[in-house]
């Protein structure tokens, strides 16, 4: 994520340097431009102002430095504005955390130095690189769009309540689409591979699970898009991954998509391998991918994306209701691989000592337990030295007697007053089926049905299995169900959102207050993140994608940018009425001569995450609605700034030309 946090800097850490650069050129491309003043003469279309060479290096250098004075500010704000809003994100926690924070990290650094750039080398090397002169012509693509921009601004600043009233409609129609877009943690990555998980009956021995995973992998091998199949049984010498000896995992590797021919993507791949290997009765198939198993798994400890939690107390009790919340589960639209974990069927040896009996005898139940667990797990009789190393030595029953109950039964025990008395007569032994294992979560017992998604996203699906739960399924008292997995992520990502967001733009709107010392500009500028806000969320619902963990992070990037914007945007118009042009004149001299840094910033910006957009290698998916919602946000907010902010910019700068003493009077020329 990193490197997809470079990606999308590649477009923000030009902006300054942009600005900064087109300042310097339209001053040192203004004709006789005084010093003291700060308004720019605009050029008529077509018209071309070649810098006088009269001028020598001295006043060019004096040129370039009061424009970087005149621009330096803002960019710096703009800058920090753009860090600040990626703030949100190192407070992140989990895996979502683990996810974006190194992209946060990337971005920040790389704003800063991008920040050093603008304000220090641009200037240096344009001083040198621009110590003749330069001449500005025309551009056969902003030149048509300035000209439409010139009789389009017009009307809108004559119709300014039009406009508002239209923005206003737009952003009510996006949030309108909110409700259709779904949610959930992060997108399925297309790892290139599969994992099959294959679960038999609890009490299958290690050599069946054997036997039945290299029958499987033949099954597997027989598909041209297979490369290899193999599998593993049980867990690894280390235990940090617990499975018992019924479980098979089966890691199935694949060619490119683009030389399949069974079928055409891999969910429809997996339906086939399905079929092809239930000709083996009593087996259970969860499919998924490796790496997505993995972080599932350390999720909720479940090998699935959807984790829906049974607690209580009884264990019979949970069997049963857990049963009927599966076979709710598998009605669902949009689930796959639902499977209840196993929490009986697994044969047990259980000895119950005969309390009545043992006290006949004056026998114990530790003695009995005593020899129990010798004969079974065995006895240390002595150890082996060999040089510095010690061994053991256990002595037990023979595995044929371990697995006979008869054997068992037929154990002796000694009375104190040395009477010989066979097990079997003072316990009743016998092979029972019991729960494999035990399971608990904040010390209360818990079975857990497991579930992947597929065709729906994660939210609604949570949501209408919530609903049918709560209506179709007679919870016993004291039995609760908690959804976790990808879901608790996503809820605890957004949860966090919602807080921290709206305390990064509050410090956003501060730093506006600081820049232009008045509510109102401040407030007009953070106009431009509900304008940014209508493209992002258009983008997401046409391009059929989820609201998701990088899709909140795309809407933050989305709002610094937006704000860059503003920023330049009501500084020109801020720098022509100090220089005495009345308002309305000042409004429009002054985006007219930001339309082409605007219009810089944001297609570079866009084009940064091209091929974020377009990439389709392992990760991609995950980085593909953060740069969608980027993308569609820049083109509505950048059309709308053009316009709704000029038509704002007189009601909400009223406060503060006043203030300063300017209101909006044609001030006498000093070089009349």
């Amino acid at each position: 994520m990193s490197l997809g946090g470079l990606t999308i800097a590649i477009g923000m850490m030009v902006d300054g340097s942009v600005v900064m650069m087109e300042h310097i050129f339209s001053h040192l491309t203004t004709p006789d431009r005084p010093h003291h003043a700060h308004a720019q003469q605009e050029l008529a279309p077509g018209d071309e102002h070649p810098y006088d060479a009269a001028h020598d290096r001295h006043g060019i250098a004096l040129r370039i430095q009061e424009a970087a004075r005149e621009v330096g500010r803002p960019v710096f704000y703009a800058v920090m504005i753009i860090i600040i809003v990626f703030a949100p994100l190192f407070s992140l926690e989990g895996v979502e955390g683990k996810l974006f924070q190194p992209m946060a990290i990337s971005i920040v650094l790389a704003m800063l130095a991008s920040l050093l750039v603008a304000l220090v080398i641009v200037p240096a090397l344009a001083t040198y690189l621009f110590r003749n002169g330069v001449r500005e012509k025309e551009s056969f693509i902003l030149k048509p769009l300035q000209a439409f921009y010139r009789r389009t601004l017009g009307g809108a600043l004559q119709k300014s309540w039009a406009v508002v009233g239209g923005a206003l409609l737009l952003f009510a129609g996006s949030l309108a689409l909110l409700p259709f877009l779904g949610t959930e943690f992060v997108p399925e990555l297309e790892e290139g591979t599969v994992n099959i998980r294959v679960t038999l009956a609890p009490s299958s021995s290690l050599e069946t699970s054997l036997a039945v995973g290299q029958k499987l992998e033949q099954k597997l091998l027989e598909f041209p898009e297979v490369t290899y199949a193999f599998s593993r049984v049980g867990r690894p010498e280390l235990g940090g991954d617990p499975e018992p000896v019924s479980n098979v995992e089966i890691y199935v590797g694949l060619k490119p998509v683009a030389e399949w021919t069974s079928a055409p993507d891999r969910k429809a791949l997996q339906v086939l391998m399905e079929e092809k290997m239930s000709v083996h009765p009593g087996l259970l198939f969860s499919f998924s991918q490796p790496i997505a198993t993995r972080v599932d798994e350390l999720l909720s400890g479940v090998k699935a994306q959807l984790a829906i939690k049974l607690f209580g107390g009884d264990l019979d009790q949970l069997a049963r209701t857990g049963k009927e919340i599966e076979a709710l589960v598998r009605k669902v639209e949009g689930t796959r691989g639902v499977e209840m974990e196993q929490i009986g069927g697994e044969a047990q040896l259980v000895v119950r000592p005969d309390r009545d009996t043992l006290s006949r005898y004056g026998i114990s139940v530790a003695q009995v337990m005593d020899l129990v667990e010798g004969a079974i797990g065995g006895r240390e009789a002595g150890q082996v030295i060999k040089g510095n190393e010690r061994y053991d030595i256990t002595v037990r029953l023979a595995k044929e007697h371990r697995n006979s109950v008869e054997a068992m039964r037929t154990l002796i025990l000694q009375a104190p007053n040395g009477a010989w008395v066979k097990l079997g007569d003072v316990a009743t032994v016998a092979i029972e089926s019991g729960p494999p294992q035990i399971r608990r979560d904040d010390v209360q017992r818990r079975v857990v049905i497991q579930a992947n998604v597929e065709g729906r996203d994660m939210g609604g699906l949570v949501a209408e299995l919530r609903q049918r739960i709560d209506s179709e399924i007679d919870m016993p008292p004291g039995y609760t169900v908690v959804f976790g997995g990808q879901f608790e992520n996503q809820q605890r990502a957004q949860a966090r959102l919602m807080i921290v967001v709206p305390l990064s733009l509050g410090l956003i709107f501060l730093l506006l207050y600081f820049a232009f010392d008045s509510v109102g500009q401040a407030l007009l500028i953070m106009l431009n993140v509900p304008l940014a806000l209508i493209g992002g969320i258009a983008a997401l619902f046409f391009s059929g994608q989820y609201l998701s963990v990088p899709g909140s992070i795309g809407f933050i990037a989305l709002f610094g940018v937006a704000v860059l914007n503003g920023v330049v945007m009501v500084n020109a118009i801020n720098q022509r009425i100090e220089d005495g042009l009345a308002v309305a004149e000042a409004v429009f001299a002054g985006v007219l001569s930001r339309l082409r840094p605007v219009l810089m910033t944001a297609s570079i910006a866009a084009l940064g995450l091209i091929p974020m957009l377009l990439s389709s290698g392992v990760g991609s998916e995950v980085q593909r609605p953060l740069a969608t919602v980027v993308v569609g946000g820049l083109v509505s907010s950048t059309l709308l700034t053009l316009f709704v902010l000029p038509a704002l910019y007189p009601f909400f700068s009223r406060g503060r030309n006043e203030r300063l003493g300017l209101a909006g009077e044609v001030q006498e020329s000093r070089h009349e």
